[in-house]
Parts: structure tokens; sequence; C-alpha cells
């Protein structure tokens, strides 16, 4: 049954205002004996306009990438109104807020925050947004960094109106989901992979045992969840059914910005008179790390040069008496919008950070017609093609990369490249490699039910649903979530969560806890799921060998599991 039934969402604004309408999620069907199996896809479901749901796993006014690129891109889809739209963000209590969200902006409401997102978004894009927006109930991680989801989201749309999901960093949105498996809710799903997880884990202790569990985790995560993978670089682990594309675009400003740049330097007037900067999430590990450990190394060699740091984040006082022991002048101040009119005069974008699959600021800059200079990394490869884009493959290559950019102007990009950079390039790409253009996604709910009669797909839909049964089962106790990382009490959303959103329970109590079984057998399924996972692993291991020293091309297609 469902632990709550009404969940806030709101339609669109109309001349600068929006009206409220609670949608009822349906209740909860969740997944019933060991073989799960997904009539949603083998059938066809007629409807005259697509529902793309967009899951995020941020919201703003946190200006992180994983809050920003959805909600442009649930803004461009929505924008010529051939398909419905509806964007699902976090909210967080007024707790978190305050440890997330800068400048202490605070809501006290999602009907507020809905108000705040949509000023953000039409403020720069210049048109108004016709997508509807709902929340789910999140909580920060802090040991992660990073929101987390509360009960089965998948409730919040109901399942007469479940099409298309984007999932936003599938493997963040699924690690403990505990409902309806996201491919029998909706008819079609695609998973957008936003952050290199895996370099994340290196950096910490048993990182190679950690790194490795993961990677496995990831895998059958999104092959369980997710018809399609789209990896918005090379950066990342590899995944089932993914495809490698950039389908992230720039806020519209900085084009704006980019563009009277080059007409300054077209009048033959100084356009930049500010040297370096880096602008990013205060975190050791986006490149601040590498970035100052190159400062500190070839201070002598980069005598003169002066960088100004812009960022929120947990490290930041730690970052700032890092950067004040340098011999060099590095400047640190509080994270900005990068839009805002004091990074406009900076010539130089350095950023040595190898963490991102994408960087979302790299990209920005280069809009402004900055140059970058960036590591020849996975990450930065759709940046290779502009102009103003220098990578460099070691420590001496970042020094001489530095200065040279110090020493010249920037190019002046083509209207072609700076196309690419925009939302209309990036929509583009994402509904041609989503395959949600025109028909395709109809074949393609169709195309399972030719195979099915495969021995080899058997094997492999037969490993897919005892995974998901066992992380569904697993994911299910409040003693095993914990002790593979979840939130303590995120199986449910708490009273206050309730209270916040308006969420109603099926028993009318006020609280949206379930039973969470006895501790004993939580620690036997906690026990049998990671039996499982090394059963399945060899299995998996064991089948991929098979099918590559087998005659059949297509057992050798589908046996390969990641």
């Amino acid at each position: 049954m469902s632990a709550y039934l009404q969940l806030p969402c709101f339609t669109s604004f109309s001349n600068s205002r929006f009206d409220a309408a609670v949608e009822f999620s349906s209740q909860s069907s969740y997944p019933k004996g060991f073989l799960h199996k997904n009539p949603e896809i083998l059938s066809l479901m007629d409807r005259k306009q697509q529902h793309i749901a967009i899951f995020t796993t941020a919201s703003l006014p946190w200006l992180t990438g994983t809050a920003v690129n959805p909600l442009f891109r649930a803004a461009y889809l929505a924008k010529d109104g051939e398909r419905r739209v509806t964007l699902v963000i976090p909210w967080l209590s007024l707790i978190d807020q305050k440890r997330v969200y800068p400048g202490n902006i605070t809501f006290t409401s999602p009907k507020e925050q809905e108000a705040y997102v949509r000023w953000w978004l039409e403020d720069r894009t210049g048109f108004t947004s016709t997508f509807d927006t709902c929340f789910y109930p999140g909580k920060f991680a802090a040991d992660k960094k990073s929101i987390l989801a509360v009960g089965d989201i998948t409730e919040i749309i109901p399942d007469e109106e479940a099409d298309i999901a984007v999932l936003e960093e599938p493997e963040h949105l699924t690690w403990f989901h505990h409902g309806k498996r996201w491919k029998a809710k909706f008819r079609f799903v695609v998973g957008i992979v936003h952050t290199n997880y895996l370099e994340y884990v290196k950096r910490e202790k048993n990182d190679r045992l950690q790194a490795f569990l993961l990677e496995f985790v990831n895998s059958w995560l999104a092959r369980v969840h997710c018809h399609k993978v789209i990896r918005l670089s090379a950066a990342t682990q590899e995944y089932p059914n993914s495809i490698v594309c950039n389908v992230h675009g720039v806020n519209p400003k900085f084009l704006e910005i980019g563009k009277k740049k080059m007409e300054q330097q077209q009048n033959g007037n100084k356009a930049f008179t500010k040297g370096a900067y880096y602008i990013g999430r205060m975190v050791w590990s986006k490149g601040y790390e590498e970035l100052l450990g190159l400062l500190d190394i070839y201070h002598k060699e980069l005598a003169g040069l002066e960088m100004d740091l812009y960022g929120n984040g947990e490290d930041f006082d730690q970052i700032q008496r890092a950067a004040k022991k340098l011999k060099l002048v590095v400047r640190v101040y509080p994270g900005r919008d990068h839009a805002d009119p004091i990074f406009h005069d900076y010539k130089v974008f350095l950023n040595p950070s190898t963490t991102d699959v994408v960087c979302t600021a790299t990209a920005e800059a280069l809009a402004m017609g900055k140059i970058v200079v960036c590591a020849n990394h996975h990450s930065n490869d759709f940046f290779k093609q502009f102009p103003n884009c220098r990578t460099y493959d070691d420590r001496n290559g970042f020094v001489e990369a530095t200065l040279k950019a110090l020493a010249e102007e920037p190019a002046q990009p083509t209207d072609a490249q700076t196309h690419q950079l925009s939302w209309e390039s990036a929509t583009e790409r994402f509904l041609q490699v989503a395959e949600l253009v025109g028909d395709v996604v109809t074949e393609r709910s169709k195309s399972p039910s030719r195979h099915l009669e495969s021995e080899s797909l058997n094997s492999k839909r037969i490993i897919e649903d005892a995974f998901g049964y066992l992380h569904y089962v697993a994911s299910g106790f409040e003693t095993s979530r914990r002790a593979l990382g979840a939130i303590p009490g995120s199986l449910q959303p708490d009273e206050q969560l309730c209270k916040e959103l308006g969420l109603v329970t099926e028993l009318g109590k006020g609280h949206c806890h379930r039973p969470n079984g006895s501790r004993f057998g939580s620690v036997l399924v906690l026990v049998g799921s990671v039996i499982g996972v090394l059963f399945l692993k060899s299995v998996t291991l064991k089948l991929s060998v098979n099918a590559r020293v087998g005659s059949n091309k297509h057992a050798l297609l589908r046996l390969h599991l990641a």
C-alpha cells in the first residue's frame, strides 16, 4: 500500500503567476513474486502527446549542475509545446535547507520555492516556461554531500500519466529506492549520468574495493531501472544500453555575454581586463586540490599570476587557509552566479578538475568568450572542438598552457560553434540519442517481445529480475539500509516532511512511516544481499565469458552484462 496519497505538484506560470494543483498518486504496486514482469514495456500505450517526467537530485537555489541542467532541459523540452513536461525536484526540511542552500535562502513551502525557481529560470531564458513542477521528499546526506530521496518517488506521477521518465543521475536515484521499478512504472526510462562517482570513491579509504562494488551496483541498477543510459562523457563507468553524448547546454545569458565581448574585440576595445579565476563547488575533490598543488609547485614559473577562486561548500575554510599559505596571490571568495558581472572581464578560466563528467562552468566560460585551460581528460572531450579550449597532459603542460593563455587574446567563435553550446542544440541532441523523436519510442516499446523466446535473453532477464528483487528486499529494512549507506529514517517521509509537503497518509494519522520489520530480519537480509551480490557477480562473469567464446554474435551482445 502507498505510504502517502497526496503529493504537491504545481502547474506552469501564467503572467508571472502560478496556480497550485494537487495531483493524487496511485497506490504503490510493489513487485510481487521473485520474477517481476514488466507489462508496460510489452504493450503499446496510445497517447496523443508524450509526457516526459524529469526527476532530479537537486534544486535551486543550490547552483549545482544537477539542479541547473535538468531545469533548463525541462524548459527547452516544453518550449515548442509538442510534449508535456513535468520537473520533479526534491523538497528539503528547513534544517537541511540551511545546510545546503547558499546565502541563507530558505523556503517555508514548496509553492514558495516553486516561485523562486521559475523566477530564476525566466530571468535567464527570457521566456515563460510551460512545464509543471512536482516535489518529492528528500534529505541531505552530509557524508555523501548530496540529497537523497525519501520513500517511493515513482508514486509522484500517477500510473495513467506514467509515459517517459528521465532520471538525472539514475544511480543516485536508485541506490536506496524501495518501491516500484522505474521500468515497470514508466513505458520508457532514460538515465542521464552526471557524476563520476567512481572517481570520488577512489579518493577514499578502501578505494579499490569500494570502487569495484560501486561499479557493479551502478551497472546493475541502471540495467534494472533504465531502458537507455546517456553518459555525458566517456569519463564515467560503462553502463548497459548506454551512449556517450553531451546533452547539456548553457544558460542563454552566457551566450549574450560572449556576444558582447566579441563585439568589443571587433571594435578594437580591450574585452578582458582581469587574469585567471576558477568557480566551482568548494570541496577539495572539485579540482581545488590539483589547482592549489600546481600553484604551489610552480610558483616560480607562474610568478606574477594572481588567481581568484569562487565557491560555496563544506571545505571552504580549509581551502581558504591553504590558499593563504601559497607564495602566489590566490584570493578565495564565496560563490556567486557565474553570470554575475564580476566574472565578465576575466580572460582565463583554469580548471584542472578530473572528477567532473562534463563541467558546466567550463562550458559557461567558453560561452562567455574566455580561454579555458583544462586537463586532457575524457570529461573535456566535448570542449576540444572550441578554439579557446587549451588542454594539457602533465604539470609542465599546465604551466605552458596557462602562461600562453594569459599572454594571448581569446579567439572569436563561429556561429556554429556558439550554437553547439546552446540549449537548443543540447535539446536536439537529447531527443536524438534518447530516441524520443517521432515514433521511435513506440517501436522500442515493442522490440523486447520479438526476442523473448531467445534463451540468452531469458537468462539475462532472469538475472536482472533476481537482482532487482534482491535490491528491493534489502532496501526495505532500516538496518540493512543503514548498513548500505542510506540516511536513517529515509524509507518513508517523517512527520516533518509530511507536514511541510502537505502529504496525507493512507491512515490519516499524520505520519508516513511503515513498520520496518525486526532487526534480526534486517541482518538476515543484509547478509543475504552480500551473498547475492557476489553470486550475481560470478554469474555475470561466467555468462560474459561463455558469450565471448560462443559463435553466436547475437548471444555475445545479449549476455555481456557490463
